[in-house]
């Protein structure tokens, strides 16, 4: 059982604090949500509703009830999740459980600053939602505020809170040189509800949007690149819940705020050549999963490259990613491609037509010892350590 109270807030220093008591099978844990005191008066602590979306995809897949105390659920999300989110996962992912979520729910609107956010982490999706979205003829959808949330994208702990502040300077500079309202926010939320943040990144996600549901109208969700006929209930594999944000993000707009996916039906090439055209991109893209700035060699940064050197605009990007660099060792990259494409990452394969002139035999050979190795590896390893340490004796 998963028990969710009534948020609070406390103010310290410069830092607004939403913070509640969640009790997951007898042990309590406090989840807190933190951002400038300037935003105080949004925190949203006459719902559940950020609560119940953060532990909803935790609930189904370790098999937990949900009790929600002394707080009301929006009627809209309550009804949404009940009658369609649930019910059309639970039937195709055997393994999940269908959580009996016990709640008051209620129809009457908070109020709402208007504001219309997305999330600024100056990778592709991000800017493919600000290429879109900042100066449209749809002038009550324009882009005014943006958001930079530590929630899991950046790892967990200590060393993520680290990488987190190491990262948030660069969104920052954008927000200040275009003239955008910057909402920082921090959490322990994957502490508290432990989970794998690329399967489940949209839940996690829209936590902080929930708490702040008083300062959004809207919220364009940018997140990976999936076509309409890819969309997927089922989540073995590689598969992650953005397969299915045509379903889950409609369910999760509740009459306060709509939710709207950004990007949708559009691939990772796609967003490329539109962000491209964007010249803030130019200075601020940054796609890296290990470091503050690109490191030019972690999966996402040798995809990028490939992609913007497929469409012809890399040189655009010398102040961002090492394109000398990327030159010279050009043979490496194509072999990351090959090697992605065979353990079925499928942004590579739009890459790939791309060069497929330029990659040789001994490029795919490599690939395919790389993969025999990998599959070999944890058997012979054991072997081998066994073997060493039986000859010092």
């Amino acid at each position: 059982m998963i028990t969710i109270n009534r948020p609070t807030i406390k103010i310290e220093g410069e830092n607004a604090i939403l913070a509640n008591t969640l009790c997951i099978d007898g042990e309590e844990k406090e989840l807190w949500f933190q951002t400038n005191k300037k935003y105080a008066d949004y925190l949203c602590w006459e719902r559940g509703d950020a609560y119940l979306i953060a532990v909803l995809n935790y609930a189904m897949v370790h098999h937990h009830d949900i009790n929600i105390v002394d707080v009301p659920i929006s009627e809209d999300l309550l009804f949404n999740i009940e009658t369609y989110l649930i019910d059309a996962l639970i039937e195709n992912n055997p393994s999940y459980y269908r959580p009996n979520i016990k709640a008051t729910s209620i129809s009457e609107k908070l109020p709402n600053a208007g504001a219309v956010g997305t999330g600024i982490s100056c990778g592709v999706d991000s800017l493919h939602s600000l290429a879109n979205h900042h100066a449209s003829e749809f002038k009550s959808h324009n882009i005014t505020h943006l958001a930079f949330n530590n929630v899991g994208s950046h790892g967990t702990g200590q060393g993520a809170r680290e990488l987190f502040n190491k990262r948030v300077e660069r969104p920052k500079r954008f927000a200040e040189e275009y003239g955008f309202e910057f909402v920082i926010s921090d959490s322990n939320l994957m502490e508290v509800i432990p989970q794998d943040h690329f399967k489940t990144h949209t839940y996690s996600s829209m936590f902080p949007v929930f708490c702040l549901q008083k300062l959004y109208s809207i919220y364009f969700y940018a997140s990976g690149g999936y076509r309409f006929n890819e969309f997927r209930l089922n989540q073995d594999g590689l598969i992650c819940c953005g397969s299915y944000e045509m379903l889950s993000l409609p369910c999760f707009s509740n009459g306060n705020i709509k939710i709207l996916s950004e990007g949708m039906g559009h691939t990772r090439m796609d967003k490329l050549k539109k962000v491209a055209l964007y010249k803030p991109s130019y200075r601020y893209l940054n796609v890296c999963l290990l470091e503050g700035d690109n490191c030019n060699k972690c999966e996402k940064c040798v995809r990028t490259m490939l992609g913007l050197d497929a469409i012809n605009a890399l040189d655009h990007y010398s102040a961002v990613f090492d394109v000398a660099y990327y030159r010279s060792h050009k043979k490496w990259y194509l072999q990351q491609m090959l090697y992605q494409m065979a353990v079925g990452r499928h942004d590579y394969f739009e890459i790939y037509p791309y060069f497929k002139s330029e990659v040789t035999l001994d490029m795919r050979m490599k690939v395919i010892v790389r993969k025999i190795y990998r599959k070999i590896e944890p058997v012979i390893l054991p072997l081998w350590i066994k073997f060493k340490n039986k000859n010092k004796r």
